[in-house]
């Protein structure tokens, strides 16, 4: 019986470890690093959109368990969103980097400026 008891502690653990992996510094990564690998090893819209799908399931599970969102993740959304036209959504995810992560405020800025001069070139 102890065994059983044992083997059901054990089981509950590697269940409750293996949903959602949160690094020592508290981050949630996600499946981050299969999903970007995939695009650039084979870039196309499906492999842009898993991608993205991601990136937006990291802010969520983040949000939904008190952690805070990774570095370069609110980033990255605004800047595919600016690539695909989407300014103003753009502009939000930038803001919420750099209200983060105020040392990312510089580099921010420089993709808003380099967004605004292809928008009105």
């Amino acid at each position: 019986m102890r065994i059983f008891a044992k083997l059901g502690v054990f089981s509950a653990i590697l269940l409750i470890s293996g949903c959602a992996t949160v690094t020592e510094s508290g981050y949630y990564w996600g499946g981050y690093s299969e999903t970007y690998y995939d695009y650039i090893k084979t870039p196309s819209d499906k492999t842009l959109d898993r991608h993205i799908e991601e990136l937006y399931e990291i802010v969520e599970f983040s949000k939904k368990n008190g952690l805070k969102v990774p570095p370069g993740i609110y980033a990255e959304l605004g800047y595919i969103l600016a690539k695909q036209g989407k300014q103003q959504e753009s502009f939000n995810y930038y803001q919420q980097e750099t209200q983060l992560y105020p040392e990312s405020k510089p580099f921010i800025e420089r993709l808003i400026a380099d967004n605004n001069e292809k928008g009105n070139s």
